[in-house]
């Protein structure tokens, strides 16, 4: 597994960092070299017939924008990660195009 990955998403040089610790995992992803909004994710089950997860998600500390906070969450459901997930996210912009990229290197890094 590999700990860093950079990929050009949108023309903008992104940065992507993953550690895994015995009790949860450290994601970053950045545009701008350094560390943005922290957001701490879990994951609990929805028990129904489609045994679905449900996410949640809490801004630790930084800007608490919805559009920041969705873009983490769907990172998070993308990627299925087993512990627990603090990310740290500090894109230019959160379109769907640049996210499917991120998540795609997220996924080769895990491999």
């Amino acid at each position: 597994m590999k700990n860093h990955a950079c990929v050009i998403t949108r023309g903008h040089h992104t940065d992507i960092a993953l550690k895994i610790y015995s009790n949860r995992t450290l994601l970053i992803i950045t545009h701008f070299k350094k560390f943005g909004s922290l957001i701490a994710i879990s994951r609990g089950s929805l028990f129904n017939q489609y045994n679905n997860s449900i996410y949640s998600a809490k801004v630790l500390f930084g800007k608490d924008d919805v559009e920041v906070v969705a873009a983490a969450r769907y990172i998070a459901e993308q990627i299925n990660v087993d512990k627990p997930l603090l990310i740290s996210i500090s894109l230019k912009d959160y379109e769907p195009d640049t996210l499917k990229a991120i998540i795609a290197a997220i996924n080769d890094m895990k491999a």
